[in-house]
């Protein structure tokens, strides 16, 4: 009858398909993902640091030139006498403005980045290069209240920069089109002169420079001076946007970017690198669309490869299922094709050696008496149940589909030498060799069972030559299994003992499954305890076999007095 709980072919593949091809996908496509956002935010952010202290070395040599242009007046020698303009007569004041001129034309020449220049001593122009000079004046606007001036003073003596004075527009966006660099002229021998001058630079040179950086993802530079305002920008910008320039991550644009920034050692001046990480996001979601896309096709490929690899074993081993049910219904004629599976097709070959050595063993012992023949073929058929072989060859399947080479190697040896034993002529055997029979079964059950069964086996060396019937206590294990241990829900522990108290030697089996009931001893199924009752008594009446259960543990005792090791033989 078959076991509901039992699980088929199909599924066992199934599973083993899912176990070892889905799971390690997901979890390696996991993987890469994630080494790939690692690495695609590594290197963007690389990018943004490298066109940052880029853009940082370019500003601090531009700055450090209009450094030097502004420091050309110093060559004049009014900045380095005690004269002062109003001791002076109009010629003078126009002679020192007229050289002042010659000095900056000599060191602005053929710059297109210049817009306005004003040199001033005590509120006085002194040197001016702009259209609308006047504007600049005092009287118009006084100087205190303008940002460049004052800036400048208070530095005294080093570069202030300041943004334009027509920055912020009504709708609120700030307008970077040019900033303001000044500086006061101190003189050493008038310190209280008040000395300025200021250039007005435009950001036509900064906008062509910076459009030719390449960067994988959207880039926004900034420039801020030392008070936070913004002197560039190559984005419209309003000034909340620059307040939050503190903080590593923006909004702007309803899209996240990263903040790099980096202050310039010797001016007044950060650079400011934003990063958009909706970019970043993007290139992830096209490579796990991509990578899901692929492992969906990789799927399904592997799963047509299964389905046709899942009949190519089913086919040989329905085979076998068929000839083994002929074997179990008497036809031993019945024989295994050759099989496309190299595996199976050994497996076949065993079984067709099996069952012509069955048939040739029952026809040369014809001539023993009927009632022993009829035991022998039981005990011989009750050693080698087909459900044992199919269970086996499942295993096998299941061991070649999850990849466990090593585990059935091993586990083909023991079948072998477990076939070899079977049908090997030999009526007699020692303790020692059906020892190792039992060792490669309980090997082979626990294929099936996994961790629900353990077992251990116990015998002296002193003992393991002493001769007994072959195959006398292999039933006594497979009913243990079939009977104790499968029934249960918990993990099981298989024990055989061979121990010598006094005269007598006994061969113990413990478990402690659920137990036989007296049902079961008695139902055509325990035909392996009958068939071991058989045999002692043919084999000699003064051998004893017993089974009762004590807390738990039911234990099966062959006791064997010392003067039947030499017995005669069934």
């Amino acid at each position: 009858m078959k076991n509901p709980n039992t699980a088929s072919l199909s599924q066992r593949l199934f599973s083993s398909f899912i176990i070892s091809f889905l799971i390690p996908m997901i979890l390696v496509n996991c993987i890469v993902s994630y080494l790939f956002i690692i690495r695609q935010c590594r290197e963007i952010s690389q990018q943004a640091e490298n066109n940052m202290k880029l853009i940082a070395a370019y500003m601090t040599k531009y700055i450090n030139d209009i450094d030097n242009i502004s420091k050309a007046p110093y060559y004049h020698s009014y900045f380095q006498s005690k004269s002062s303009l109003d001791s002076l007569s109009p010629y003078d004041q126009n002679q020192i403005s007229k050289e002042i001129g010659q000095l900056l034309q000599l060191t602005t020449y053929s710059r297109e980045d210049f817009g306005d220049l004003v040199v001033m001593s005590n509120n006085y122009v002194l040197y001016f290069n702009s259209i609308d000079w006047y504007r600049y004046l005092p009287n118009v606007q006084p100087l205190n209240t303008r940002e460049w001036y004052t800036a400048a003073v208070e530095l005294g003596g080093r570069i202030a920069i300041v943004p334009s004075d027509k920055q912020e527009s009504s709708d609120g966006i700030l307008h970077t089109d040019s900033f303001y660099i000044s500086r006061k002229l101190n003189n050493i021998f008038s310190p209280e002169q008040t000395n300025i001058i200021m250039v007005n630079l435009k950001t036509n040179a900064l906008e062509n420079l910076f459009s030719s950086l390449t960067s994988a993802a959207p880039l926004m530079i900034l420039f801020t001076n030392n008070n936070g305002q913004l002197i560039y920008s190559d984005t419209d910008v309003d000034k909340g946007f620059v307040d939050s320039l503190s903080s590593p991550k923006l909004t702007f644009n309803h899209k996240t970017w990263n903040h790099y920034s980096q202050n310039l050692e010797d001016y007044p001046l950060t650079v400011h690198v934003l990063l958009s990480s909706f970019y970043i996001t993007r290139q992830i979601s096209t490579f796990m669309a991509a990578s899901f896309l692929c492992y969906i096709g990789g799927g399904c490929i592997a799963y047509i490869l299964f389905k046709r690899n899942n009949q190519w074993i089913k086919h040989p081993t329905y085979h076998i299922k068929s000839t083994l049910k002929e074997l179990e219904s008497g036809n031993l004629t019945a024989r295994c094709h050759a099989l496309p599976v190299l595996e199976f097709n050994e497996i076949g070959s065993s079984v067709n050696t099996m069952a012509f050595q069955l048939q040739e063993k029952i026809k040369n012992e014809y001539e023993l008496s009927i009632a022993q023949k009829n035991l022998q073929f039981q005990a011989l058929q009750s050693q080698i149940q087909p459900h044992f072989i199919i269970n086996t060859i499942y295993s096998f399947i299941t061991l070649n589909q999850i990849g466990e080479q090593e585990l059935l190697n091993n586990s083909f040896y023991s079948f072998a030498h477990l076939l070899r034993y079977v049908l090997n002529k030999d009526s007699n055997t020692t303790i020692g060799k059906e020892l190792e029979f039992l060792n490669d079964y309980c090997s082979l059950c626990i294929l099936r069972f996994g961790n629900r069964l353990s077992y251990e086996i116990q015998c002296p060396d002193s003992l393991r030559e002493q001769e007994l019937p072959k195959l006398i206590m292999q039933p006594l294990v497979e009913n243990a299994v079939i009977h104790g241990i499968e029934p249960s829900e918990v993990p099981c522990k298989l024990e055989i003992y061979v121990e010598k108290y006094a005269d007598t030697l006994y061969i113990m089996i413990e478990d402690n499954g659920t137990g036989f009931t007296k049902e079961q001893l008695t139902s055509p199924d325990s035909i392996g305890i009958k068939n071991v009752e058989n045999r002692i008594s043919i084999w000699n009446p003064a051998v004893r076999f017993y089974i009762y259960r004590i807390d738990g543990t039911t234990i099966q005792v062959i006791a064997i007095p010392q003067t039947t090791y030499g017995g005669s033989e069934l």
